[in-house]
This record gives structure tokens, sequence and C-alpha cells, in this order.
């Protein structure tokens, strides 16, 4: 039995996580904050990232196995102002110290959620693991916490736990960015951005999750590794989902740039790493 402490399992994620590692027979303990209720047959700790005291982090993380941290805060405006700002101090100030306290209590490994949208555009070409963050100025706000938050984990070697990042793809599947994709398909306010031909990478959340429990076993040291199902035009994607919820097919507006930028992101690393590929896929639970 490993004993895997699972930091921010209350969302979409963990309660596609959780189930998957007690039927495989490990314990779970989630140290989340707030008044989601952890997944049923987790020990739940009350407590945020950010505010637990260094001494309570450590006996929590104590004779802990395995460290999963997917700890996120997306917001439900995105637009809103100041939006992002407890997402970025989670992964800037939140990682960080959970690499620290993992180290102190001798955490055996340490699984980071990552995201692929800090990629850069890559055109039609495949990118893979080896491929730069963005440089780009205009996507700092994204790409910046996320260097930070991965660079905490790298210097994680030697002394502190061995660990892997999985950069995952954007969650597809229920309750994830899907839900207001197709309200906004049935409202008519969802255009497809330029002339539809960018690359969309997702990833249904329990595909992820499988992901995730793969890698508490293997435990593959030092790797950055791609979570992603196989990649879709963007026009074609979104024309799928306005079929599929019943919407009127959407407009091209080619006075958008897509956002995130054109991204067709290879998992072939974690396919021959983890023995891991997509199940449930992107269209798990539409319609």
């Amino acid at each position: 039995m490993t004993k895997v402490v699972l930091v921010g399992g209350t969302g979409v994620l963990g309660h596609a996580l959780v189930p998957r590692l007690l039927d495989r027979g490990h314990a779970v303990t989630v140290l989340a904050p707030g008044p989601r209720p952890a997944p049923a047959g987790a020990d739940r700790v009350d407590a945020s990232l950010l505010d637990i005291p260094g001494d309570e982090l450590a006996g929590v993380l104590a004779g802990c196995d395995v460290l999963v941290n997917v700890a996120t805060a997306v917001p439900a405006d995105p637009a809103a102002p100041g939006a992002w700002e407890l997402n970025t101090r989670l992964r800037e100030e939140g990682t960080p110290r959970l690499v620290d306290a993992a180290r102190a209590s001798g955490v055996g490994h340490l699984v980071q959620m990552s995201i692929t949208m800090v990629y850069p555009d890559g055109g039609d070409r495949l990118l893979d693991e080896s491929t730069p963050l963005d440089t780009d100025p205009a996507r700092a706000a994204l790409v910046e916490p996320v260097r930070v938050m991965e660079q905490a984990v790298r210097r994680a070697s030697g002394d502190g736990p061995s660990w892997t990042v999985l950069r995952g793809a954007r969650f597809a599947g229920p309750g994830t960015v899907q839900d207001l994709q197709r309200r906004r398909l049935l409202d008519g306010t969802l255009p497809i951005a330029g002339d539809g031909s960018s690359w969309l990478s997702m990833v249904h959340v329990r595909d992820f999750a499988a992901a995730v429990a793969a890698t508490v076993e293997i435990r593959p040291p030092g790797m950055v590794l791609n979570i992603a199902d196989e990649p879709v035009r963007e026009g074609e994607y979104t024309e799928r989902l306005a079929r599929a919820v019943g919407a009127p097919p959407p407009p091209y507006d080619r006075s958008l740039v897509p956002e995130p930028p054109s991204q067709r992101v290879s998992s072939a690393a974690a396919h021959r790493l983890l023995g891991w590929k997509p199940v449930t896929g992107i269209w798990g639970g539409v319609g």
C-alpha cells in the first residue's frame, strides 16, 4: 500500500483520481481548503497550501510515499480583474513551499501537475517535452508562474524527493471548460478563431487521472511528460461540439487570434514510459 498525499484534491480531477487510487489499494489523504467535500474514502486535512503552518504541513506529509500536487484556483470569470492571482500564488509560492516541506519530511516522490498551454505556437509541428516554453511577453502572465513552479520541482533533485512533472492539456469532460463552450455554442457566442486550422490539444479529466495514477506507481524520476489526447483542428473540434449539443454551426471570425496558439502536443513519451493512452477521449460525456 502506498501512502499518497493529494494537494488540491476536491475538484473535478480529485474526484476522478481518488477512487482510482483507492481501488488500487493506496491510502489517500487530501489537503485542500474550503467547503467542497473530499472524494469518498479519502482522509481530509482542511487547510490551504498557502496558509498551513510549516510544521503542520510537515506533519501531514510524515510517512508520505508519493505527494501529488494538483492545486489550482481556476476562476469562474477568467476575465475579471485579478481573477488569476490566487492561481499564480499557488504556483509561485505554494509549490516551492510544498517542495521544502517534502524535503524536510522525507517524501519519496513528487508528482506535479503542469500544463501544455505554456508551449509556443508550433503551427503544424508536434510539440514534445523538449520544446522550450513560450517567451512571448503577451503570454507571460500564463507562462511565468508555470516556469517558476516547474523550476521549484526540479530543484528537489539531490536531497529532496524524486519527481515527475505531468504537463496536462486543457481538460475535457463534465465540470471543465467544455461546459462553458457548450453554453456559448447554444447561445451563439462562441466563434471559431481565425480560419480554424489551429491545433487544439485536450485530455479528458478521467484520462489525466489515469496518467497520474500510473505515475504514482511507476514514479519515473526527473521526467517531464505531456498528457494529451490526439490533437484536433480548432474548427473541426468546435463544429463537432456544436453538432453534439444541437447548436447551430459556429461562425468563423478571422479577426480573432486563437488562444492558446496552435499546439499540436505529442504524448509519445507518456505512452512509452507510463503505458498510458487515453481511453475516455475528449468526447466522453459530450451530448
